[in-house]
């Protein structure tokens, strides 16, 4: 009895030395640089989806008091400062598809072809992410502009405006409605592709023997 114990302990002992010899030797083929750079995107997109969140923007909790209160000036500066962040955000995303070109350029020095082969794949995939998100982003600029346009209108006019400034502002809540539209089906296609990326992000650091940056 006491020979099988240890006999089991031995195995045990062997396959979990085993397993740490696996992780060591896989994430000693992924250079260190790479993983900064990927690193280096995801601070990035943390740092995009947190000023670009509309739902939490606190210049849209802003504007919906102000122009219940009909303070259109007020107004026009929370949106103009919405677009500020939006397109701060707008950068940080053009920075992060700088990055995955630089990433695409470390992957090569990955010495497992396996590996490198599922890096090369969650790297495409993510590109595509970004694109996505890029799109999604800019939709919400145009958007956040027309109502801008439609604003400065009532400010300038806040009791009554003229016949041309009445259809000027009906074709611009025409329009927001159009991309409103074209909004939803972005958000949709960031969702989708960004379910691939996570799945692919994920195998690739389970092959590589490596933890995923919170």
């Amino acid at each position: 009895m006491k020979k099988a114990i240890i006999i089991i302990s031995i195995l045990a002992g062997v396959v979990i030395a085993g397993f740490i010899a696996y992780s060591f030797l896989a994430s000693s083929k992924v250079p260190q640089a790479f993983i900064d750079k990927h690193n280096e995107t995801v601070a990035l997109g943390k740092d995009a989806e947190q000023l670009s969140d509309l739902t939490s923007m606190p210049e849209m909790e802003a504007l919906n008091k102000q122009m219940s209160n009909e303070d259109y000036s007020g107004a026009s500066k929370s949106v103009e400062a919405a677009i500020g962040r939006k397109k701060e955000a707008d950068s940080k995303l053009s920075s992060i598809d700088s990055k995955l070109i630089e990433l695409n350029t470390l992957s090569a020095k990955i010495s497992d072809a396996k590996i490198k082969a599922s890096a090369d794949k969650f790297i495409d995939t993510r590109k595509k992410e970004n694109s996505a998100k890029i799109s999604y982003n800019n939709l919400q600029i145009q958007m956040l502009e027309k109502l801008k346009t439609m604003v400065d209108i009532l400010e300038k006019n806040p009791k009554a405006i003229s016949a041309a400034d009445e259809k000027t502002v009906n074709d611009l809540n025409k329009q927001i409605d159009d991309l409103k539209n074209q909004i939803d089906a972005a958000e949709k296609a960031v969702n989708d592709v960004q379910s691939q990326y996570k799945e692919m992000e994920k195998d690739f650091f389970g092959l590589a023997g490596l933890e995923i940056a919170k």
